[in-house]
């Protein structure tokens, strides 16, 4: 099964202007998890979506789409995994391409941004997620998806949208650091208009301080429970389907979005088929976005 089950003109490596890189493992996260399985269940769920998007009125599989085989990583330790993420990325990364990541935890992030580092010398990072992710690594049993924005943000310039559950101690960290801004979910939520997010004043004036070139990371309990009830980390009071594609608008219009990660999906089973498709939607609008 690949992406959407695009003919195969569509899914040639080399004219290919977009790349899907599925990748599965398991970590010690503070709930038992099941996120080793979502990149499956979305590029299984794929094959139910039109080719057509409406909302953006093109067929953004012309530009062609190509899937990786998975990367499905049985060791436990995070060096290790991260070690094998890394080395994936530094052969698939492309600047000419469009990479869409699909992850597992929230850690997948860290090599990524390690490996495209060494090829993007300037670039911004906006992570939507419902937790700010800046906690401090600690002994054997760390857990890593916890430190994502942390670690990403030591020498990038990062925005951090979304958020509405944090450690004070996170927090006077954050007030502690230079690199990183944040947008409550709170705050998104309380505009004139809560669908209407692109009049947010807080939200432009803070995509305006990043570099013209951003990679995004969605950690899908950025959205409300009632949207994505398969996560192991949700946080009530999130964004919907319209608020986070007129946030994904706006950036995509105003930067560069060189690559775009997708993670903590914990799939249940066949209960989770609607989330599936949802989230294998949201990678193609992605796809439309850049591709527009």
């Amino acid at each position: 099964m690949k992406f959407m089950n695009l003919p195969k003109e569509f899914r040639d490596r080399k004219k290919s202007k977009n790349i899907i890189l599925p990748i599965s493992f398991i970590t010690k996260t503070t709930r038992e998890n099941n996120s080793c399985n979502g990149p499956k269940e979305i590029i299984k769920a794929s094959k139910e979506i039109e080719y057509y998007d409406c909302d953006l009125n093109l067929e953004a599989y012309e530009k062609g789409i190509y899937q990786e085989e998975l990367l499905e990583i049985k060791d436990k330790d995070f060096k290790t995994i991260s070690h094998k993420i890394l080395d994936r990325t530094n052969k698939v990364y492309d600047s000419n391409k469009f990479l869409i990541t699909l992850g597992s935890d929230h850690s997948t992030t860290i090599p990524i941004i390690e490996s495209i580092s060494k090829k993007e010398k300037d670039f911004g990072i906006i992570v939507f997620d419902a937790h700010s992710d800046l906690r401090e690594p600690w002994g054997n049993d760390t857990w890593w998806h916890a430190c994502t924005s942390r670690f990403i943000s030591k020498d990038r310039n990062c925005l951090l949208v979304g958020v509405r559950s944090m450690d004070y101690y996170e927090k006077e960290y954050l007030d502690n650091s230079k690199n990183i801004d944040l947008i409550l979910a709170k705050d998104l939520l309380s505009s004139k208009n809560s669908f209407d997010l692109l009049e947010c004043d807080e939200f432009s004036k803070k995509l305006k301080k990043l570099p013209k070139k951003i990679y995004i990371s969605i950690d899908v309990d950025v959205f409300d429970p009632s949207i994505i009830r398969s996560t192991d980390t949700p946080e009530p009071n999130g964004l919907n389907w319209t608020q986070i594609n007129n946030l994904l608008e706006k950036i995509f219009k105003e930067k560069e979005v060189i690559a775009v990660d997708l993670t903590e999906f914990s799939p249940k089973g066949k209960d989770s088929f609607l989330e599936s498709y949802f989230l294998a939607k949201l990678v193609y609008r992605l796809i439309g976005y850049k591709n527009k």
